[in-house]
């Protein structure tokens, strides 16, 4: 009988203990040190923050060595504080941040976050997600963010009131004109639009503005600078709804003066029909109308449009920073908030809709939620383009001439031929391209 090696033995046995007690990391790699990952994310609803606590668990439980140390904060105080914190050394790994280049656009301008290029190609994301959404978070060519929510616009339409007093959703502007005037002899106010302190516009002129000129070309005109701000397309398209709706009656007296949140209440109370504006606003639509069947179709067809259009942008996206001490375990975690389990619960639970396509065989959602995904995931076949928010990529000095613009001609003291030449003073004014090259 060959003798005993101990050396040989000792080895084997401290090999299978390591083997027994390392967790999987990164894909299967053996754990190493403790790892502590930073994240700030935006979560601070209450009935948000469980699920976010479920999936960040879920990763660190796959990944034992890496703790997660969570800080839930507000956009704007994310807004106020993220620029300083991440370029002194002493932000997160990871933000939770709004796209576009008046937010993530500034940080990737000053060096402030890390391309996501590499872990792109590693990990397939872009395969996965949707073009729309990546082209959102690339800024000069280059990816930054992986988007977790993309929002549709739109209209929503109380069902039960409409087929209470006998009366359709309207199809075209001229049948919302005329619809305007059938609610209001009903006791109704047709559309729960309040613009204070204005960006509720934002929407409002996305959907006109896409539908008159369409998507190939807004896109054109925001991503290439290849257009102009100030055509009659343009123009008409601020018209029909600041303009023809408004003399129509359609809004609630001194819309100017009635908040988003006030707006909401009219249409959740069913003092109005109808409500024009995003998906994010699903929950709280279930959560204060439980017996009433909503509906969400486009913004009504415009003569002289391109056609029925849904107007889709990214809300917030994740962001690695430049100065992470751990950017492969933060990209790791990025991949795992796009997982099939990850996903399924920022549908299912938080209503989020996410930049993948959801089976939706796996989800149990309520008959709203589950309308508006079909509705983005079936929009092509039906027809019905997705153009672009206007204002998550335009820059300040446009966003504030929409603001200020749409509420003057609301209060008749602009017309839309006034408001389209200063938007193009201030696209000009704002986008360097735009300084150098002349709009076509």
């Amino acid at each position: 009988m060959p003798r005993s090696r101990p050396w040989l033995i000792a080895l084997v046995m401290m090999a299978l203990i390591c083997s027994l007690s390392a967790g999987p990391l990164l894909g299967g790699a053996q754990a190493q040190e403790p790892i502590e990952l930073r994240i700030w994310d935006q979560f601070t609803e209450a009935a948000v923050s469980p699920t976010v606590d479920a999936i960040y668990a879920a990763f660190m439980e796959q990944n034992p060595n890496i703790t997660i140390v969570r800080e839930a904060i507000s956009s704007d105080q994310m807004r106020q504080t993220v620029n300083t914190a991440i370029a002194s050394g002493t932000g997160p790994d990871i933000i939770l941040y709004d796209a576009g280049p008046s937010y993530a656009g500034v940080l990737a301008d000053a060096g402030l976050l890390l391309p996501l290029e590499d872990y792109a190609a590693q990990y397939g994301w872009t395969e996965r997600v949707a073009a729309p959404a990546i082209e959102a978070t690339t800024i000069d060519g280059t990816l930054y963010g992986m988007p977790l929510t993309t929002d549709l616009v739109g209209m929503y339409y109380n069902k039960t009131l409409l087929d209470q007093e006998g009366m359709t959703v309207p199809e075209t502007l001229e049948d919302l004109v005329a619809f305007c005037g059938e609610a209001t002899e009903k006791g109704y106010i047709p559309i729960a639009f309040g613009n204070n302190p204005g960006w509720e516009a934002f929407h409002q002129f996305s959907m006109t503005s896409n539908q008159m000129i369409g998507p190939e070309a807004m896109r054109a005109l925001l991503m290439e600078n290849q257009g102009s701000w100030d055509t009659p397309e343009i123009t008409r398209a601020i018209e029909a709804f600041f303009v023809t709706l408004r003399d129509a009656g359609c809004f609630p007296d001194d819309a100017n003066a009635i908040t988003y949140d006030d707006g909401n209440s009219l249409f959740f109370s069913g003092e109005a029909l109808l409500h024009t504006t995003g998906s994010w606003l699903v929950g709280d639509i279930v959560a204060n109308m439980p017996d009433s069947e909503v509906g969400f179709v486009p913004f009504p067809e415009i003569e002289g449009g391109q056609g029925p259009v849904w107007i889709s942008g990214v809300g917030s996206a994740w962001f690695i920073t430049q100065n992470s001490a751990h950017p492969d375990e933060a990209a790791a975690f990025l991949d795992f908030a796009y997982s099939p389990e990850s996903l399924d619960r920022w549908v299912e639970e938080n209503r989020f809709f996410v930049p993948v396509e959801i089976d939706m065989a796996n989800i149990e959602v309520d008959p709203l939620t589950a309308s508006v995904l079909e509705a983005r995931q079936s929009a092509a076949d039906e027809g019905v383009q997705f153009g672009y928010n206007v204002d998550v990529v335009a820059p300040p000095e446009f966003n504030d001439m929409m603001q200020n613009g749409f509420q003057a001609i609301l209060a008749g003291d602009k017309t839309p031929e006034q408001q389209a030449a200063d938007l193009q003073a201030a696209w000009q004014e704002g986008m360097p391209a735009a300084k150098a090259t002349p709009s076509s």
